[in-house]
């Protein structure tokens, strides 16, 4: 899923890199040893860095590569932009797994590309079984995302409302904010590339039929699309984007309250920790005029304390514009977020006071 993301957004940066798949070993043991999950894509820079997640590696070779920078200069574009990323990389997680596992259609198509990501030159035997223990493993971790069987319909409104809304946006605008990909065209890609676009019955009955979403993730993948492409000269969004920060609003501001009073609620840890619980106990929020139920990943915690921090560190007279843009939108529950002081962990946040 975030291999797609930092891919894209590699391409369209332009920053040359050399892609290579992993292997059991390094998966499950050094990288863990590294950077305290075992979780792909980790960028090794030629000083020696190991970055892993996705926000930590563009947010690094944002100033290592300044040039077509992919946060819009605007005080209004650039918060969306946050909010996009945030919204594609962790609100739609459920999504992203419902779609891949609910569905067995796309499990053997798993199982392959897992064998031979992870057991490269071993036969192919061999590389099912590895597979099949992988996606079983993925499976199982589907539940704590909030994908089981009595949440299907939730997922599947979500699904139809938000996939029509981004399909209508795309059919009259090339990327989120412009012509040329935000940082929120990544977050999103993240979710519609690997797990919708990619999966057999996912990209045959949900991004298929929606031509104009479908081209999207054909362009966030071809650079040349993109180059010299600028973000829109006003610094507002269009009426296209309004299913999109609905659910933004009025789901995702929710999930992460709830996230946030979770992490609260569990002990304060020394500042250096490298432990954190991921998962916390079941929360209840909005989702497409239903509820949605899930643990609390703590996670979203850390990327909506960044998303503070960057509103916090603009301009008085930014401020202003941005609350101005989040009452007429009716976003204003952004600002009055309470989260805890949270540091990021591997794959989870520690509350750190």
């Amino acid at each position: 899923m975030y291999s797609g993301k930092t891919r894209s957004y590699l391409l369209h940066k332009h920053i040359p890199f050399v892609e290579r798949g992993t292997n059991a070993w390094e998966f499950f043991y050094r990288f863990r040893r590294r950077n305290n999950a075992a979780a792909i894509p980790v960028v090794i820079t030629p000083e020696g860095d190991w970055l892993q997640d996705t926000t930590v590696i563009i947010d690094t070779l944002e100033q290592r590569f300044p040039k077509q920078p992919v946060l819009p200069a605007t005080p209004v574009l650039r918060i969306a932009a946050y909010l996009f990323e945030l919204w594609g990389d962790e609100f739609w997680l459920p999504l992203a797994m419902h779609t891949r596992w609910s569905h067995p259609e796309n499990v053997p198509f798993f199982v392959a590309e897992a064998g031979d990501g992870l057991l490269p030159g071993f036969p192919r035997w061999f590389k099912t079984l590895l597979g099949n223990k992988h996606a079983r493993l993925m499976q199982s971790h589907a539940a704590n995302v909030g994908v089981t069987p009595r949440m299907a319909p939730v997922l599947d409104r979500f699904l139809q409302i938000q996939l029509d809304g981004l399909d209508a946006h795309f059919a009259q605008h090339r990327f989120l904010l412009g012509d040329r990909p935000c940082l929120g065209d990544y977050g999103l890609i993240a979710p519609l590339y690997a797990h919708l676009a990619r999966d057999p019955w996912s990209g045959r009955e949900l991004i298929a039929p929606r031509v104009h979403l479908k081209a999207w993730t054909e362009r966030m993948f071809n650079p040349d699309l993109s180059t010299g492409g600028e973000f829109w000269p006003e610094d507002k969004l269009p009426a296209t984007l309004m299913p999109a920060l609905r659910s933004i609003f009025d789901e995702m501001l929710p999930f992460l309250a709830a996230c946030g009073a979770e992490v609260c609620k569990t002990p304060i840890l020394p500042a250096d920790t490298r432990t954190a619980p991921r998962f916390l106990e079941t929360i209840n929020y909005p989702m497409a005029g239903g509820i949605h139920s899930r643990p609390a990943p703590s996670y979203p915690v850390w990327m909506a304390q960044r998303l503070l921090e960057a509103y916090a560190a603009t301009t008085v007279e930014d401020q202003g514009q941005v609350r101005a843009w989040l009452a007429e939108a009716g976003g204003d529950a952004l600002l009055q977020l309470e989260l805890p002081r949270v540091r990021r962990v591997g794959l989870a946040a520690a509350h750190i006071g």
